[in-house]
């Protein structure tokens, strides 16, 4: 079963409007700058703007790439007979598997709440590239690491600015360990009931048995 995530709308305007014209009018002005100065005259303020923007636009590939896949990707959870798998494609290199007998329950979260919109705990994830409004928490039995979690060099940057009354929103790290894992469902009681019946169920017989990468644990 899976349970689908929700990306907010104004981190998503904010990428489109802001950091996609800079993948496209970058190399372009660079193209123009630099042909003007190969045609004509040598111009080493043409020749000096081109090669900045040539390297402003190299600089931000990786914010560049992670805005398109953030926009194209769904992220969502998926509830296996062992395991809970996140994908999330923009924070992760390889889906997060969470073994069954590690996740203790679920709680709706109420985002008016001040400890939950304003303060977080060391122990504490968000998912996905937009926190407004969290909705979902889900609590675990002990650390968990997301070993896949993509590096702020290769762009997860852009979506750790906050606006003036927000606070900035705590994504997977590398290194970093968590208890609670917090999720904007699309529809936060389904999903709030699909997580607690999966977890409070009886495991199926062969949930007991070992497989390969129920955890997202470095080996």
């Amino acid at each position: 079963m899976d349970i689908s995530l929700v990306r907010s709308r104004w981190r998503a305007v904010l990428a489109v409007f802001v950091v996609l014209p800079w993948g496209l009018g970058l190399p372009l002005a660079a193209l123009t700058f630099g042909l003007d100065a190969v045609a004509g005259q040598p111009d080493v303020l043409g020749t000096a703007m081109a090669v900045a923007a040539g390297a402003a636009s190299f600089a931000t590939v990786p914010a560049q790439v992670q805005t398109v896949r953030a926009l194209l990707s769904g992220p969502r959870l998926t509830l296996e007979t062992d395991a809970l798998v996140i994908h999330d494609p923009v924070f992760l290199r390889e889906d997060a598997r969470i073994a069954r007998e590690r996740i203790a329950e679920a709680d709706r979260l109420d985002w008016k709440d001040t400890e939950v919109s304003f303060r977080v705990g060391y122990d504490t994830t968000e998912l996905t590239p937009f926190r407004e409004p969290l909705n979902v928490e889900v609590r675990l039995r002990g650390d968990h690491g997301f070993a896949s979690a993509r590096r702020l060099r290769h762009g997860t940057w852009i979506w750790r600015f906050a606006r003036r009354w927000d606070r900035s929103p705590r994504f997977p790290v590398p290194g970093d360990r968590c208890r609670r894992i917090r999720i904007r469902a699309r529809h936060p009681v389904d999903a709030l009931t699909a997580l607690t019946e999966w977890a409070t169920s009886a495991a199926a017989p062969d949930a007991a048995r070992p497989s390969h990468g129920t955890s997202d644990e470095p080996r």
